[in-house]
């Protein structure tokens, strides 16, 4: 439903004052910013007819206004201005991040504390993934005479690592045959092909070496798995425990966000959208009621592979806010793209 003019000027001035006191708004204050001249009556009805319809709250009876999630959903689409990150802000940014150090997954956590120290509030990311990921490289590192680190990369950047025993001492010939049965079997795989039956299939065509091999086949197989998977980062959660409305749900967001797969619902989003938000009750867990996710997109190299936001309270600076995260989901692309051709 679309309001009247005034009645989003009402709106506006309400959320930017809420925003900035954290204290519900009454007509007085109206009065002397409102850019018409409108008496405290007129506005006193338009705020109850806002109240009427869901865009406005009033916790007691003889307080003021303070936005409701729906007055938020409003202001956001219909009236919120475009803007930009500040260069100051974007700097900041910038100073967190050395692509030079680090795989994916590492530059992405750097990424992550550059958008929550910049915005206060608690960045969350989900790794590359995509369904067409696959393995590109591996690597077999000796440690000791019966000890070694596999090492796998994918297509996406992501870098995995076990460390495995072994029951025999590690030679050239067990080397080489761990090279030549990884990349017939499992280079160039997708996700959904690493299978148990397919391990078992490789298992057992290794022949009198099968008792040597297997330790490292599986070790192998393993950081496959994990890296072909979604992973979540995580910075700035204990700004959940400093904001007074996120506060007593504190503890339940982060066991949320300690589950990849409901970190992972969380931070779904639409492919066609730059930018997406949940607002208190449009998220899909009721500890996150007092809440707003800012999430958005990124791609690797043209292919959607993963999302990156903030959790922040409903009473979120959004001007400035989403800009931020729109900004970092494209860099967060660039960055992830240079990491995979080095």
């Amino acid at each position: 439903m679309e309001l009247s003019e005034r009645k989003e000027m009402i709106l506006s001035a309400v959320i930017e004052r809420f925003l900035t006191t954290g204290e519900p708004v009454g007509s007085k204050f109206l009065v002397g910013v409102l850019s018409v001249p409108v008496s405290s009556a007129t506005i006193r009805n338009d705020m109850a007819y806002l109240s009427d319809m869901g865009y406005l709250d009033q916790p007691h009876t003889s307080a003021g206004r303070i936005p409701s999630d729906k007055g938020y959903r409003y202001y956001i689409e219909r009236l919120l201005q475009n803007f930009s990150p500040s260069d100051a802000d974007i700097f900041r940014i910038l100073s967190f991040i050395d692509s030079s150090e680090g795989d994916t997954v590492g530059i992405l956590s750097q990424i992550c504390e550059a958008l929550s120290a910049v915005t206060g509030l608690t960045a969350v990311a989900i790794t590359p993934h995509t369904e067409h990921s696959v393995i590109t490289g591996t690597q077999l590192i000796p440690l000791g005479k019966k000890s070694a680190m596999v090492v796998i990369t994918t297509s996406v950047g992501v870098t995995k690592s076990r460390v495995t025993k072994l029951d025999c001492e590690i030679d050239y010939p067990l080397m080489e045959l761990f090279y030549n049965v990884t990349a017939a079997n499992f280079i160039g795989v997708s996700s959904s092909q690493f299978t148990k039956a397919r391990l078992q299939c490789v298992a057992s065509s290794l022949g009198e070496r099968s008792l040597d091999m297997l330790p490292l086949i599986v070790s192998f197989f393993d950081a496959c798995i994990e890296a072909l998977g979604a992973d979540v980062i995580v910075k700035g959660q204990s700004s959940l425990f400093g904001i007074p409305e996120l506060s007593p749900y504190s503890l339940q967001i982060t066991e949320l966000l300690r589950s990849k797969s409901a970190a992972a619902v969380l931070m779904d989003t639409n492919k066609e959208q730059p930018i997406e938000l949940k607002i208190g009750a449009e998220n899909e867990f009721r500890c996150m009621e007092r809440a707003a996710v800012i999430k958005a997109p990124y791609s690797v190299n043209g292919e959607l592979a993963g999302s990156i936001g903030v959790i922040g309270p409903t009473k979120t600076d959004y001007s400035r806010v989403i800009p931020l995260v729109k900004y970092i989901s494209e860099i967060t692309g660039k960055y992830l793209a240079e990491a995979t051709e080095n």
